[in-house]
């Protein structure tokens, strides 16, 4: 496997996680329902942005190489489809558990960003 690939997975895996403990701190914090609920709800988004991203990119690298007719199309539109179906869950979960924090949504849209930084400043230390 190339290099791509790995870090592909590894991304995935620690977003896959990340979002995992951030849905595991709602279930057990619920003095922080709204944080934990916004940055569960995001960071899942987030996940599915990391996979259609390497699906993207590994198409792009198809055309690319060997001149494939599957070009990746209505990516953007299936993100932007994404947020608003984030903000549509942050309302019914907020029939639920009350005020859903906007701000922790945001944030948890950057999660697979954020992971992925993390993971090359680690790589520099090690």
């Amino acid at each position: 496997m190339n290099e791509f690939h790995l870090l592909a997975r590894r991304t995935i895996k620690n977003t896959t996680i990340v979002t995992v403990i951030f849905a595991a701190l709602w279930a057990l914090l619920p003095r922080f329902a709204s944080v934990c609920a916004g940055l569960t709800i995001g960071s899942a988004v987030s996940l599915y942005f990391a996979v259609s991203v390497a699906r993207q990119t590994e198409q792009v690298a198809e055309v690319a190489l060997f001149q494939s007719k599957k070009r990746p199309s209505m990516i953007m539109v299936f993100r932007i489809v994404m947020v608003i179906a984030a903000i549509l869950i942050m309302r019914i979960v907020e029939k639920r558990i009350g005020y859903v924090s906007l701000p922790s949504l945001i944030i948890g849209l950057f999660t697979y960003q954020i992971v992925l930084l993390g993971g090359f400043l680690y790589k520099k230390t090690s």
